[in-house]
């Protein structure tokens, strides 16, 4: 290994513990720890998008956490015909992971024709657990057939790992507390970011996948989480000019 790639492993390490730490923050609601998680996924490893899908109360997968439009798709195709790298990775409670998605299309049909269409190659999934029991995924897609190294493969169990952890981790009382709760709450706010995305698209003439940016970088710059930015969108009629 050259001085070269040395440092650049150390930066890359050093990202990515500071990911794992934004992730864990005590403060986030299981929305933004979700979505710092999946945000780390793509500026830390060979992923061009990631997103995160929860079981709730009766078992059904929703999505919970998204990199992009491109990723939401991915995602819900797979939860609309059952098919898929998440799908078989909560199933299993085993990591899936498969360079090029056209090798399983006689088993994904549904998931490998969106892959396809939406310009995505590869896919890789690891478990989000609750102790002993699968509870959802978190999934990366690939514009490539590279596949992952070690060190993604790492990064993503870490993250996957540091998801699973801002699940359970201690609140104070007046604080969800179940998992299933915390579930309902997340989706409750996807309702909201995605009516904001909606409103933000429309007022800039932007396409939504550019609104979903200014909506999370808003929020970032602002300190408020996902949820709070949205509001003031739908609600207050704001268009975050500020996180242009």
């Amino acid at each position: 290994m050259t001085p070269g790639q040395r440092d650049d492993d150390q930066d890359r390490f050093d990202q990515l513990l500071r990911a794992v730490g934004e992730v864990l923050d005590p403060e986030l609601d299981v929305l933004d720890a979700m979505s710092r998680a999946v945000d780390a996924c793509v500026r830390t490893t060979a992923a061009t998008e990631a997103g995160i899908v929860l079981a709730d109360r009766e078992g059904v997968l929703h999505v919970i956490a998204s990199s992009s439009e491109r990723s939401i798709d991915a995602e819900e195709a797979q939860l609309g015909t059952e098919e898929g790298s998440c799908i078989d990775c909560v199933r299993t409670g085993r990591t899936v992971d498969v360079p090029d998605v056209s090798t399983r299309a006689s088993e994904w049909p549904t998931f490998a024709t969106t892959m396809r269409e939406r310009g995505l190659v590869g896919t890789f999934a690891e478990p989000v657990r609750l102790r002993t029991a699968t509870i959802g995924s978190l999934c990366v897609f690939a514009d490539h057939d590279h596949g992952h190294d070690d060190r993604d493969v790492v990064a993503i169990q870490l993250l996957a790992d540091a998801a699973s952890a801002a699940l359970v981790r201690q609140r104070d009382p007046d604080r969800l507390r179940t998992l299933h709760d915390q579930v309902a709450d997340a989706l409750e706010a996807r309702v909201t970011i995605e009516q904001a995305k909606g409103a933000l698209a429309y007022r800039r003439g932007v396409e939504i996948d550019e609104a979903f940016r200014v909506l999370r970088d808003g929020a970032r710059r602002s300190g408020r989480g996902l949820r709070a930015a949205a509001e003031d969108v739908v609600r207050s009629g704001g268009d975050l000019l500020d996180a242009s």
